[in-house]
């Protein structure tokens, strides 16, 4: 019999709740039973005999960070690399390396760490690849309309919570001369594995740099379109029409990615820095939902592992949000992009509690997020799995 995890009470200086809403100050949360049952002034707050009150006044209390793309395969170093970006307060991370060959399966990790077996690491969404033969993300090869249905069929029966493929190529060069515009998948392709995705319910994330390839990824009803670092207005106005998810992964073409790069594949990049911001501010102005994934953690002689989806939301500051703004896209956003709104994304009643307790205010310098050292709590599901400098008694 599993022992009934303790209640909570937190004091908090300030609360961010996630949905874009101004900030609450002198605020309090009670967690019962892992659950949000109240967010609001501290004289509303419910009876809490039992609780365990956390003395927060001093620190901004804010939902746990939600990277909606990341490329972990599940084999060991995975395991450290979701206890760093927990420590950055990143609660939850999509995967999109499920079954990459010769790789263990990321399904087993996201499963014990969901029934908190394994212990202090941000939770997963676990993505299998559908790729073209001699096409962008290895994964599950399979050409045709009806190969693709079986390679769907097969991934889904494994336990993918989404479908990752590509429509075109990426920006490192290959030996069979993949490029940012090498078109992968036919329309006919993408239209039958976006559509037996959605028959077995799952959503359908499509790697698109350049044109026709982001054409035809949104018009074979991509749910998410990834990276767009050459977007173009026709890409923008369909995604606007269509309600199409956009996550730009920005951090890819930034100034601090560029040092990892030889010269090939940095002149690619470098061409791409200001057409991809550019792409990013039109699809904000016109209304295209924005959600956040880092493509992190980075090649690890330029990024500490966990700062990625820091990072991230600074870019996005850069291209016209603002703070506040940036924290609702890296929350309850990227929650909705993935359809996990109902249960994290924001600090609402009745939700999970996924909790981040930090020192200072993101929503006035978004970089604060940058700095582990701020990190003060982290929950997830209202057990405490990282505590850190006077907070380290709350620790479970």
């Amino acid at each position: 019999m599993s022992r009934r995890r303790p209640d909570y009470v937190i004091h908090a200086g300030k609360v961010i709740d996630g949905t874009g809403r101004e900030p609450l100050n002198n605020a309090a949360v009670l967690i019962r039973e892992g659950v949000i049952r109240y967010v609001g002034a501290g004289g509303g707050l419910p009876a809490h005999d039992d609780a365990i009150v956390i003395d927060a006044s001093k620190l901004t209390v804010m939902p746990g960070l939600i990277d909606g793309d990341s490329g972990f395969s599940g084999a060991l170093g995975t395991v450290q690399a979701l206890q760093a970006y927990l420590r950055y307060g990143v609660t939850t991370i999509a995967t999109f390396n499920g079954i990459s060959p010769g790789k263990p399966p990321a399904a087993g990790l996201r499963d014990a760490v969901e029934k908190g077996i394994l212990r202090g690491c941000s939770r997963l969404l676990v993505g299998h690849v559908v790729n073209a033969t001699n096409g962008h993300n290895r994964g599950r090869t399979a050409d045709g309309p009806w190969e693709i249905r079986r390679a769907v069929r097969e991934t889904a029966e494994a336990g993918a919570d989404f479908i990752k493929t590509a429509a075109t190529g990426g920006f490192v060069d290959t030996a069979d001369g993949e490029g940012v515009h090498t078109l992968s998948y036919t329309a006919e392709e993408l239209n039958a594995l976006v559509d037996e995705a959605h028959a077995w319910g799952l959503k359908v994330n499509i790697h698109a740099h350049s044109q026709p390839g982001l054409d035809r990824a949104i018009e074979a009803g991509a749910d998410r379109i990834m990276h767009g670092c050459f977007m173009d207005d026709a890409a923008v106005a369909k995604m606007a029409e269509r309600g199409t998810w956009y996550i730009p992964t920005l951090r890819i073409t930034s100034r601090l990615n560029m040092a990892a790069f030889r010269a090939g594949v940095l002149d690619k990049k470098e061409a791409s820095h200001d057409v991809h911001r550019a792409g990013v501010r039109s699809a904000i102005a016109k209304g295209v939902p924005i959600a956040l994934g880092s493509h992190g953690p980075g090649p690890g002689a330029i990024w500490k592992l966990g700062e990625s989806t820091a990072v991230e939301l600074a870019e996005l500051v850069e291209c016209g949000l603002t703070p506040l703004a940036a924290i609702a896209v890296g929350t309850l956003h990227t929650a909705r992009a993935y359809a996990i709104d109902h249960r994290v994304g924001s600090l609402e009643a009745g939700k999970q509690a996924d909790i981040v307790c930090l020192a200072g205010d993101p929503s006035e310098r978004i970089e604060l997020l940058r700095d582990p050292g701020n990190i003060a709590v982290v929950f997830q599901k209202g057990r405490v799995e990282h505590a850190s400098f006077g907070f380290r008694e709350y620790a479970e």
